[in-house]
């Protein structure tokens, strides 16, 4: 491909800069990025969500603001990143898409063995993840803390560790990871204090 200073070229790579597009920059084509925040694994689901969803853009010349006309029109959030650091904000997203899968699948493992299967297993927790997200919405993270850890229970936190521990050691493990993780965020909720948040931390470090 030879690139011309009249054409403009576009990746929607999350993670890659746009020195991607050395080459065409080089030859004085504009280059741009435009990546939408969205889990495209069913075109479906993604373009039914697609409204309200952040699209980082990034441009030269015109194209930028060409770019950001396009997200507006698709009832998207255009947000312009520092330079640098799209690797970064990319990794970012893997916490509430990928990963936030993979958590669902430890949970899944935990009901198969309570006899449910994966259709009932998110049925029963589907509620439980939208009210999670509303009142993270309505709140912010901290104040959306609820459970065993931002009311200091340190005895169900206790029996959630003997009883993963006995059904698998590396669910343990991660819960613990993920429990401690939750202390900082109930402390700042001011549900937990300082006496039971360090119990509870000599809890998940045994």
């Amino acid at each position: 491909m030879t690139w011309r200073p009249d054409h403009a070229v576009v990746h929607c790579s999350g993670a890659r800069e746009l020195d991607a597009l050395q080459a065409a920059a080089n030859a004085g084509a504009m280059v741009g990025s435009f990546h939408p925040l969205q889990m495209f694994a069913s075109p479906a689901a993604a373009l039914a969500t697609l409204p309200g969803c952040t699209i980082a853009v990034e441009g030269t010349g015109e194209l930028l603001d060409w770019l950001d006309g396009m997200a507006r029109r698709l009832q998207c959030r255009p947000i312009r990143l520092p330079a640098g650091h799209r690797a970064l904000y990319h990794a970012s997203a893997y916490y509430v898409g990928p990963f936030l899968i993979a958590l669902m699948q430890e949970a899944a493992v935990i009901w198969r063995a309570l006899a449910v299967d994966e259709r009932g297993t998110l049925d029963a927790l589907a509620t439980l993840l939208r009210g999670t997200v509303a009142a993270v919405m309505e709140g912010g993270l901290a104040a959306g803390m609820a459970g065993c850890v931002a009311r200091g229970d340190v005895g169900t936190v206790a029996r959630h560790v003997e009883a993963l521990e006995a059904f698998n050691p590396k669910m343990a493990a991660l819960y613990r990871t993920l429990a401690l993780r939750t202390v900082p965020l109930a402390l700042a909720r001011g549900t937990l204090g300082a006496e039971a948040a360090e119990r509870i931390r000599v809890v998940l470090a045994q």
